[in-house]
Formats: structure tokens, C-alpha cells, sequence
């Protein structure tokens, strides 16, 4: 009998410059999730220069020294595959899904986009416009707008408190020399590490690896991350032509290196991540508040923030700010019951195990527990650690953050309402 672990076993390789190689064979499908990721984004940026990963990684795939923009589209589509890439706050990734027989082929041309963008000064125009787009429909869409406002809250000043696409303001500023340089600087052999989950040879694939990234550089210095200061809890009104009411509450909790994490990540199931969860069952299946109320919880390196977003009529907006209120005084004081925690528990060991049949999934979990820790994540591991979680060690935690007043918040009020309306 074939055990659960056996299902999830990556190869590391490292190559002589230093850039790690992860190989998750999964030999029951045709086709892999292949991911080239770089360990910097938006945390890693000058202030002056907000927004620049996000556009090094648009106008990466506008041309290369050998690729033009439609050559590269031509090169993935032709096959059927899927590339795309995202920026964080702490990464950049850059990815395909396609079929295992196409590989070679299509990571040659991810490989390119990543490794030899000309970054054309046409090129960094017209994406610029692009991303001025993007930030305008963000800024239209309040659920998108109030957590990049929380996060400017929450961590004032600081390179956390940037939007990962900049403002429109930053975004006027960037030059080519500026797209440029980040690039420069922070895609280098030091920085890098490639993944793949599927149906894959995997010397074949470190072989083509180390064709293409065996020359790769590494670069000596590393822009330094700070660990944002904590700021004092605050509560501010915006107003927007809006239908509806719409409130974050968050508070700074600590990072992705804490051994409170599972508790925070079993506290955030319990709160408000699905259908049984407090705040969803009180404010929504109770009451009929709201019709979209939920928390997430979002770890860096050395800090987080737990946060509860709620969009509400705007005349019921004060009744729902104060069960939120109780409900947090509710887990500060009385903890969590037993029941709560085990389905929490379940809830967590579910979506983990469900994730393993997703090879884009697999590959995330290759890279960013590459990034993060400095090996890929075993899942199994991760939910030995949720399943060692205890009440008194959750309750620990609840009464240390779970205290209304030391939650910041934020509201975005139609712009018809009386500003005097709500008072927090």
C-alpha cells in the first residue's frame, strides 16, 4: 500500500551557482506546473520607486534579447499553455502549465522572459499605462481598495504600507533605467529557485536548468529588509461612490517564523474563513447583516496582519461594527471551545490534502516553502504542527490580539453619507 507521504516527495538540487532545483514528479497526469521564482517584490523596493517588481514583471514579457512580445505569446499558446506571474509584497513568480511534452520548449521561453527582458523604453510606455489601469480598477472596486488603505494604515511609512502596483503618482515616476536596475539587482542566481510538479524527468529537467540558469550570476548585495515599527491603533473614514458600507479591522500579529502561526491559522478558521465560522454565522446567518463578511490572516517574513473585512447597508453598518466588537471580546475572554478546534483542525488538514491535487498547488507550496524556509513545504508536517495545537495554547493567543481596542479600522462610506454617521 502506497503510504499518503510517498505522494508528496520533491528532489532538491542545487546548482554550482546556487540556484535550488525542485523536482515533485507526479506520474498519473500528463501534463506539470513549472515555476521560476525570484525572492523579491514590493518589500524590496526604494520608496521612491513604488511599484517597480510589479513592473518589472509586466514588461518582462513584452520582448527579450531574442523573443519579440508575440513571438512569446506564439511559443506558449501554440501548445496550449498557460503562462502567467504575480508579484507579492516578499516574491515574484513567474509560471506555466502546460503539457509534460511541451515542456522543455515552453520553460525555454520562461526562462528568457525571466532571465533577458530589453525592458525597451517603448515598452516600459506602454506598460505603463496598463498598470495605471489596473490601479484604477482596483481603486473602483472597494473591497480591493480597503485592504491596500489597512495595510497603509497598519504599517504607515514603511515598504509594507505600498500598494504592490504603486500609485499612479509612483507609477509616473518609474523610468526604464528604473525597471532596469530592479531587475538587475535582485534577478540573480542568489535569488532564484525553480520548481516543477507533474510528469517529468526530473535529470532531464535539471539538465535543461542548469543550460539554461547554469551561467547566471549571483549578486553580492541585497537590499535590507526592515521590520516595519509597530504603530498605535487608529480608526479612519474614506468616502466613495459606493452602494454599500465597507469595514476592515486589523491587527499586526506576528511572522511566518513565529511558532504561534498555527494557532493564528486556527484562529483564522474559527473567526471568520467559512460557512461555520463566527463572524459568518452571527453577522450574516443570524442577523442578515452582511452579505460578504470573512477574515484572512497574511504572514511575512516578520510580521503579519489579521484582518476582518465586512460590506454592510450603510444603515446597518453600526449594529455589524458592534458584533464584530463582541465577537472579538468573546475569543479575548471566553477563548475557543473544543468543538471549534477540531473543526478548525479538519477544516485545515481538508484543504491542505485537497490541495495536493492541484499541481499548480504543489508547486506554490515547492516555491514558497522554498522562499520562506528554506525547504519545500510537507504538508504532512505542516498538519502534524495544526493537529499539536491546543486550547490553552489558542486561547493564549486569542486574549493576546483578540482585544477589540487594539484593532485599527477602516470604513468606506458611500459618498452621500453624514460623516458624522459612525464613530469609532
Amino acid at each position: 500500500m502506497t503510504s499518503s507521504r510517498s505522494i508528496f516527495s520533491p528532489v532538491v538540487t542545487h546548482l554550482s551557482n546556487g540556484i535550488a532545483v525542485v523536482c515533485d514528479v507526479v506520474p498519473s497526469v500528463e501534463s506539470c506546473a513549472v515555476g521560476i521564482w525570484i525572492s523579491a517584490g514590493t518589500r524590496d523596493e526604494r520608496r521612491h520607486e513604488a511599484g517597480v517588481a510589479h513592473f518589472v514583471e509586466h514588461t518582462s514579457f513584452r520582448a527579450t534579447a531574442n523573443r519579440t512580445t508575440q513571438r512569446i505569446a506564439r511559443e506558449f499558446e501554440n501548445v496550449g499553455a498557460y503562462a502567467n506571474a504575480y508579484t507579492t509584497k516578499e516574491e515574484t513568480c513567474y509560471y506555466v502549465r502546460t503539457l509534460s511534452k511541451h515542456l522543455p520548449q515552453v520553460f525555454r521561453t520562461l526562462a528568457d522572459v525571466v532571465l533577458h527582458p530589453l525592458f525597451k523604453d517603448g515598452d516600459v510606455e506602454k506598460e505603463r499605462t496598463i498598470i495605471a489601469e489596473e490601479i484604477k480598477s482596483y481603486e473602483d472596486e472597494p473591497e480591493e481598495l480597503i485592504f491596500d488603505v489597512g495595510e497603509q494604515q497598519q504599517f504607515g511609512k514603511h515598504v509594507l504600507g505600498v500598494p504592490i502596483v504603486g500609485s499612479l503618482d509612483s507609477v509616473a515616476k518609474i523610468t526604464a533605467d528604473d525597471v532596469r536596475s530592479f531587475h538587475r539587482k535582485h534577478y540573480h542566481a542568489g535569488a532564484i529557485t525553480i520548481c516543477v510538479s507533474g510528469n517529468v524527468d526530473p535529470e532531464a529537467f535539471t539538465a535543461l536548468v542548469m543550460q539554461l540558469f547554469g551561467g547566471v550570476h549571483r549578486n553580492a548585495s541585497r537590499y535590507k529588509r526592515t521590520t516595519p515599527p509597530q504603530v498605535a491603533p487608529s480608526a479612519m473614514t474614506i468616502h466613495r461612490s459606493t452602494q454599500q458600507a465597507h469595514a476592515l479591522w486589523h491587527v499586526r500579529t506576528q511572522g511566518h517564523q513565529a511558532a504561534d502561526r498555527w494557532a493564528l491559522q486556527i484562529l483564522n478558521v474559527i473567526l471568520g474563513d467559512g460557512m461555520t465560522s463566527r463572524l459568518n454565522v452571527r453577522l450574516r446567518e443570524s442577523k442578515g447583516l452582511a452579505y460578504s463578511v470573512y477574515s484572512q490572516l497574511q504572514l511575512f517574513a516578520d510580521c503579519g496582519v489579521f484582518a476582518i473585512y465586512l460590506g454592510v447597508e450603510e444603515g446597518k453598518l453600526r449594529k455589524a461594527q458592534d458584533m464584530v466588537g463582541r465577537e472579538l471580546r468573546a475569543l479575548c475572554d471566553a477563548g475557543v471551545k473544543k468543538a471549534e478546534l477540531a473543526r478548525a483542525k479538519e477544516q485545515l488538514r481538508a484543504s491542505k490534502i485537497m490541495s495536493l491535487e492541484s499541481l499548480t498547488q504543489r508547486m506554490t507550496m515547492l516555491g514558497k516553502g522554498m522562499l520562506e524556509d528554506g525547504e519545500p513545504e510537507d504538508p504532512y508536517k505542516v498538519l502534524s504542527f495544526i493537529d499539536a495545537v491546543q486550547l490553552d495554547e489558542l486561547d493564549r493567543v486569542a486574549a493576546s490580539i483578540c482585544a477589540p481596542d487594539l484593532w485599527s479600522t477602516c470604513i468606506i462610506m458611500p459618498t452621500n453619507a453624514d460623516a458624522d454617521a459612525v464613530h469609532l
